[in-house]
């Protein structure tokens, strides 16, 4: 009887481990080794870039949208909180700020055609600890770590619409405060 208390005991400590694992530690490692490999093509943190055009030759990420235009911030507030805006788009949009556990922690509409979308939408991303000036409009969103990521989605299903959406980036920004 004592040897099937002690390995359900040993059966149940490494199931709550394996747990733990999974749903702490797995997503930190699989953020932190996306951002490398962003940064390894180039990417820069704390400005916005657009992703090319999805097609089977630059598709990096297993099954993007082949209809959305993708703008990408990698986001570092080790030195202070960084702003994001993204103007509105006539059709389906959004902004989203995922932190170093890949959690999505913010969600806001660039579509144009909904009640309530602002013309340029305005988030200010701070870890927990830092001070952010308070304003109107502008949404707070706060993360753990100093290690963040935004994506803007835009529908573009074709290379016009695309074109259209990357022309919008020069008038978005992704910068410390």
């Amino acid at each position: 009887m004592k040897n099937v208390l002690t390995g359900l005991a040993a059966f149940l400590i490494t199931g709550a481990l394996a747990h733990f694992v999974v749903l702490n530690a797995l997503p930190g490692k699989i953020m932190s080794k996306v951002r490398d490999r962003m940064m390894e093509r180039g990417l820069t943190e704390n400005a916005w870039q657009m992703t090319p055009r999805t097609s089977p030759e630059t598709q990096t990420v297993v099954r993007p949208a082949p209809d959305l235009a993708y703008a990408i911030c990698l986001i570092n507030l080790s030195d202070g909180p960084v702003e994001l805006t993204a103007p509105a788009w006539t059709d389906y949009a959004s902004l989203s700020v995922f932190a170093a556990t890949t959690d999505n922690v913010y969600a806001g509409s660039l579509d144009a055609r909904t009640p309530g979308t602002p013309i340029v939408r305005h988030v200010i991303v701070a870890t927990e600890n830092q001070s952010v000036p308070e304003t109107g409009e502008t949404e707070i969103v706060r993360v753990k770590a100093p290690e963040a990521l935004a994506l803007i989605r835009r529908l573009a299903p074709t290379q016009d619409a695309y074109d259209a959406a990357a022309a919008l980036i020069p008038e978005s920004s992704c910068k410390p405060l």
